[in-house]
């Protein structure tokens, strides 16, 4: 243990500087999200240049810190210095880590306590999720920078080693045939947090972790650095397995395994045998495109709950064989639940079937998600913030610059809410039926309060996750909506639906010879 302390003492004497910089990044971050905390000048424009500059900044000083600390004893390699120095792998081990807690996740750990305290939380509600993000914060941003700098003894072969995976994994992603990049970018950016993708991303974490802690105890042990880049990149490999094999089929299999149903549902039942309300296929001019919409209706659900269409797969085939898959799906979640609703989507087989009279077969899989438990949550306008379950600290007020100009802002510490939330402003009679629609930043899905007021649902953020934090540098989400009226609110209400039960439906629908029309002139072109 000396010996650890006294190698610690040297790093802190030599990386003075990178250790000034890192924690003046995380006291930058944290004075930025204070004031906006304590001062919401602009809610609409939250996000200043500055916030993004130090969330950007923060994890470049936590890399530059890692590499500068372990490279200052290179594993790679039998020439440097401090081999002739009688130092244990232990204690070597065992002060760069040191360091790394002290300089990285302490000065985090601080500035996450005060942006959390200034929004209103309870730090010891909040405890938990306070250290689970440590711990992702240390498995994403920490581990693979100090796992990679054990591998290599300088900056450049760092960056080389941080780089290389990515761009390999770019061209493996670009060679693909259904290959999106803003898929690509969304799924990165969103780190698979929606919906049951959560099961993917946690497999991911564990690669990782059980990878980098592998890696670190064989260098220090051994410094055998062919085996241990081999452990890197077989860890990558499993990555690459997890985004690739473990889809969403198999990731909500997994998830449903693990979620308790709380209601009664197997009554539930898809009916996809709409007969009359069918539509024709179409495609446009000179393309290869087919539109199809599809008829679906869910019935037998319990009263006083709603249903979310979490994913929805389709193939279409004919007599002979021949499949396509679905190219993409737009749909509207029933609202009310039993109310039909149509699923456009499409596939490319336009000049087949124009040359070939043949009925087309759809198979198709639903996840469906049943929310109930209903709650509802006032919020009168004024300064103080109301907590609401499942979603966190939520204030209403009023624009001091213009009349009747309303604002509603919900605040949620280390994670998204665990709950579907609508949001809307009631009048002091609340009996009108028409209220501003309030703006939502995804696609909204429309909802009916009890006192038939409308409102909308975001449906984008919710994640199915048992864990108390989400991968966040922020520890504060934020909602807002915004609402002007020729005459005054008289408070806001938080609506909030829990997951109740998943159910899965495979449904086949015989679309028979469907018609084929010109979608530019709307003339049939086949009989």
């Amino acid at each position: 243990m000396g010996q650890a302390i006294h190698i610690f003492k040297k790093d802190v004497r030599h990386l003075r500087f990178e250790i000034a910089i890192a924690i003046t990044v995380a006291a930058l971050f944290a004075f930025i999200e204070t004031k906006h905390a304590l001062w919401p000048v602009d809610l609409v424009n939250s996000r200043t240049l500055t916030s993004y500059l130090a969330l950007l900044l923060l994890p470049v000083a936590w890399w530059m810190l890692i590499g500068r600390v372990v490279h200052d004893e290179a594993l790679p390699g039998d020439r440097q210095f401090w081999l002739t120095r009688p130092y244990s792998w232990r204690s070597l081990l065992g002060a760069k880590l040191l360091f790394i807690l002290a300089f990285v996740n302490l000065p985090m750990l601080i500035a996450q306590m005060v942006i959390v305290h200034a929004y209103g939380f309870s730090l010891g509600a909040e405890l938990v999720g306070l250290v689970w993000s440590q711990v992702l914060l240390t498995i994403v941003f920490v581990l693979p920078i100090l796992a990679i700098s054990a591998l290599t003894d300088g900056f450049v072969q760092l960056i080389a080693g941080s780089l290389t995976p990515c761009v390999i994994a770019l061209a493996v992603f670009g060679l693909s045939v259904n290959f999106k990049p803003q898929f690509m970018l969304f799924g990165i950016a969103g780190g698979f947090a929606n919906g049951h993708d959560w099961v993917r991303t946690y497999l991911i974490y564990l690669i990782i972790t059980v990878a980098a802690s592998a890696i670190l105890f064989w260098q220090y042990s051994r410094r055998r650095t062919a085996i241990g880049r081999s452990f890197a990149a077989a860890a990558w490999i499993l990555v690459g397995m997890v985004v690739y094999f473990i889809s969403w089929n198999a990731a909500s299999k997994i998830d449903y395994a693990l979620s308790r149903t709380q209601i009664d549902i197997s009554s539930v039942r898809l009916v996809s045998d709409l007969g009359a309300e069918r539509r024709p296929a179409g495609f446009r001019q000179g393309g290869d495109y087919v539109g199809v919409h599809v008829p679906l209706q869910f019935a037998g659900l319990p009263s006083g709950t709603r249903t979310r269409i979490e994913n929805l797969s389709m193939t279409f085939q004919v007599p002979d064989g021949t499949t396509w898959i679905a190219d993409g799906f737009s749909w509207e979640n029933p609202d009310p639940p039993d109310k039909q609703i149509f699923v456009q989507s499409g596939f490319f087989g336009a000049a087949y079937l124009t040359h070939n009279d043949v009925p087309v077969k759809i198979h198709g899989t639903i996840d469906l998600t049943v929310y109930g438990n209903p709650h509802t949550t006032q919020i009168p306008f004024g300064e103080r913030s109301v907590p609401v379950a499942h979603v966190g600290l939520c204030s209403a007020n009023e624009n001091p610059n213009r009349q009747n100009d309303y604002f509603l802002v919900c605040n949620s510490a280390f994670r998204a809410p665990t709950a579907l939330v609508s949001y809307r402003f009631v009048q002091p009679d609340e009996k009108s039926n028409d209220t501003n629609s309030l703006p939502m930043r995804n696609v909204s899905v429309p909802v009916r309060g009890e006192l038939g007021v409308s409102a909308l649902m975001n449906p984008q953020s919710m994640s199915f996750s048992p864990f108390p934090a989400n991968l966040r540098i922020s520890p504060v989400s934020q909602d807002f909506r915004h609402s002007w009226s020729p005459t005054p609110w008289d408070h806001a209400v938080v609506e909030t639906l829990e997951p109740v039960g998943h159910v899965r439906f495979d449904f086949d629908i015989d679309l028979g010879k469907v018609p084929m029309y010109r979608s530019n002139n709307n003339e049939k072109i086949r009989p």
